[in-house]
């Protein structure tokens, strides 16, 4: 049986996350219509060249300790994606929770193989009070994920909603594991 981690990344090891981006960013184009611009990279920045210069745009998830939490996913010590949650303090006002899955991806080789079953709830563990977790209306396979590991592990105690949000239309759910 493989051994599954979520770790808190540190500012050291901050370029896995930050190598492993460009793999989310592919992965969520087909819901948010996003393309790679004429450099070859996810970018509303033309002046952004490389791949490197993208993860850098995540710097603040390791510069503010207590508010965002920049989770690794590994399996026998290898990476396989990541969960970034952030606290309030973090979020848009309008954002009413204390705790948000900012980004949460997982290889495709790891996919349907309890690893991000195991980093939500590990996730969710780790912080208590008001969540929200929100995905784009047309990713059916994200929407029917959080469905079922939100409700396995709220005993069906969540909300579920389809709405305009800080970060455009999305399905809402959200808890309180207070």
């Amino acid at each position: 049986m493989p051994e599954i981690e979520l770790c808190l990344s540190t500012p050291d090891e901050s370029y896995v996350i930050k190598n492993l981006w460009p793999l989310y960013q592919h992965d969520v184009s087909r819901f948010d219509g996003a393309a790679p611009k004429k450099q070859g990279v996810f970018s509303d920045d033309e002046k952004m060249t490389t791949l490197s210069e993208c993860g850098e745009t995540l710097g603040s998830w390791w510069d503010s300790p207590g508010s965002l939490f920049p989770y690794l996913m590994r399996v026998d010590s290898s990476p396989v994606g990541f969960n970034l949650i952030a606290a309030s303090a973090s979020l848009p006002a309008s954002i009413r929770a204390d705790f948000v899955v900012h980004e949460f991806f997982v290889v495709h080789a790891w996919r349907g193989r309890s690893v991000a079953e195991k980093a939500a709830v590990e996730g969710f563990e780790r912080h208590k009070g008001v969540w929200e977790v929100v995905t784009y209306p047309t990713h059916s396979r994200a929407i029917t994920f959080w469905r079922i590991i939100i409700g396995r592990y709220t005993s069906m105690r969540f909300s579920e909603q389809e709405l305009d949000h800080a970060w455009g239309r999305k399905v809402a759910f959200r808890f309180d594991n207070a």
